[in-house]
């Protein structure tokens, strides 16, 4: 069985330490997929002008928030990482044409272990983290996730990890309810259709032609949208698009689970 890639919401960093309909979606997800041999993620977290491949032997957890509980950042993902594996990914992309760097000292930021620790609470998959560029244009973006595809071959889970609707302009901190609100139902919907129907034509535009994308995607935030089109590119070959899971926090930031590319 080919790896599908997956497109995961990392929410607020309490998820980290949550149990609830979303952090049992991802530990169901793991017990689904068969076990990686190793894992890539793309972190909306990291940013970087030059595609980054992070080469570390070992990861420091880095804890990039603040203003939350003593108990996250005492949070440790110990993962380890796989220089082998970073290497191929460097030749990969350079084989397609894409400049790449390696960066040998960053650990794994929040956007990458909060769904890891959720996922794989046991540290025990090798993990190679990638940055994210967001002004790339998306099908750039898709075209990075594609020189990377044939790792799916090899029982690699290539992850993009970021958040569909993203927006603190219009996140209620005191609601708890799931139900998200009209306009954030009314995105991911829109969201929904093009991917199964693989209609990146229309994704690439979503600027112009999603609903609500200024309430979903703010001016210059689109770093949080961005790894759905890598985490696509990934399955390019097979083009088949499955939401696993949606509930929103807070009003409107949604939690979404897409895995592309099963068989």
């Amino acid at each position: 069985m080919t790896m599908p890639s997956l497109f995961l919401a990392h929410g607020a960093p309490l998820l980290a330490i949550e149990k609830n309909e979303y952090t049992e979606a991802l530990r169901q997800l793991a017990e689904e997929l068969p076990r990686p041999k190793a894992i890539l993620i793309f972190s909306a977290h990291w940013e970087s002008r030059t595609q980054a491949v992070g080469t570390t032997e070992s990861h420091a957890t880095i804890h990039d928030f603040g203003g939350f509980p003593r108990e996250l950042y005492e949070i440790q993902y110990p993962a380890k990482g796989d220089p082998k594996l970073a290497e191929e990914v460097m030749g990969l992309l350079e084989a397609a044409g894409i400049e790449a760097q390696a960066d040998p000292v960053r650990g794994l930021d929040h956007g990458a272990w909060v769904v890891l620790r959720q996922m794989y609470p046991a540290a025990d998959i090798p993990v190679v983290s990638l940055s994210v560029n967001p002004s790339l244009m998306p099908a750039e973006q898709y075209a990075i996730g594609a020189a990377l595809q044939s790792l799916r071959d090899q029982d690699i889970l290539i992850i993009g990890s970021g958040g569909t609707v993203h927006n603190f302009a219009y996140i209620n901190m005191r609601s708890n309810e799931n139900a998200g609100d009209a306009w954030a139902v009314q995105f991911e919907e829109w969201i929904r259709e093009k991917a199964e129907a693989w209609d990146m034509d229309a994704l690439f535009r979503y600027e112009t032609e999603a609903p609500y994308v200024r309430q979903a995607v703010p001016v210059h935030g689109n770093e949080h949208f961005v790894p759905l089109f890598y985490a696509m590119g990934a399955a390019d070959a097979a083009k088949t698009a499955s939401r696993k899971h949606i509930s929103f926090r807070y009003g409107s930031l949604s939690h979404v689970i897409w895995e592309f590319g099963k068989n």
